[in-house]
């Protein structure tokens, strides 16, 4: 019985990480060619045909730069393009659920290894 928790505690969490990294592995990353209105910016796709849209994580009043000047244009700035064609600015919304599976998964197996240990320990 507790064999069964701990291979169901490790196969959820490595679950949620394999789903997250397909997701993360169908989508695709692109510079932004352009990025001046805050409705309507262009990058280029995997084929190289150029994808109009909006970027998710684009504040409205722009994006404000290392002086603390404020602009819209983004230009250049890197987004991550899901295989539905959603955009998000500089990273992608996954990332964090990938590194949640495998540090769960990873922290699981950690567990069980101290477990065993002990066990061993205590039998000699």
């Amino acid at each position: 019985m507790l064999w069964l928790v701990a291979v169901t505690a490790f196969v959820v969490p490595l679950r949620h990480a394999l789903v997250a990294t397909h997701t993360y592995v169908s989508g695709y990353w692109a510079t932004v060619t352009d990025g001046d209105d805050l409705d309507h910016f262009a990058w280029k796709d995997p084929r190289g045909r150029t994808v109009r849209g909006a970027i998710q994580g684009v504040p409205e009043d722009g994006v404000w730069d290392e002086e603390g000047e404020g602009t819209s244009d983004i230009t250049g700035e890197r987004v991550w393009v899901s295989r539905r064609g959603e955009a998000h600015i500089a990273e992608s919304p996954v990332e964090k659920n990938m590194v949640i599976g495998y540090a769960g998964a990873g922290a699981v197996v950690a567990v069980v290894l101290l477990v065993l240990r002990a066990r061993h320990r205590a039998r000699t």
